[in-house]
């Protein structure tokens, strides 16, 4: 596997488990679970999205972005937080938990599924 490939898989990764971190969180809420937890699930969540966001790289520190990073991670963090409009203590029995959390996972989706159809 090529380095460019490596860290296109990498980035993927990431990008598929906030998805599925957001999936889990919209499906365990109507299963009444530990208010708490989901929230501090969310408040985490947000929270890596909001550092990823801030440099825009898969490492979360200031450096040279490579194209990966400036075509797909970059864009994709800095839209998923200005997305991420939910509050943190927004509770789970509330409609726009699943509302803020589908746009969440719609934002994540959108670039996963372009980077899938890239041949690496």
């Amino acid at each position: 596997m090529n380095p460019q490939a490596q860290e296109a898989a990498m980035v993927l990764a990431q990008l598929k488990r906030w998805r599925d971190e957001a999936i889990a969180l919209m499906e365990e809420a109507p299963k009444g679970g530990n208010i708490e937890s989901l929230q501090g699930r969310l408040a985490r969540l947000k929270d890596e999205i909001r550092a990823a966001a801030k440099h825009e790289t898969l490492s979360g520190k200031k450096q040279d972005r490579s194209e990966i990073e400036q075509s797909f991670f970059g864009p994709c963090v800095r839209s998923t937080i200005a997305n991420f409009r939910i509050r943190t203590d927004t509770s789970p029995k509330s409609p726009a938990w699943s509302k803020g959390l589908a746009e969440v996972e719609f934002e994540l989706h959108y670039v996963i599924d372009r980077m899938e159809r890239v041949s690496w």
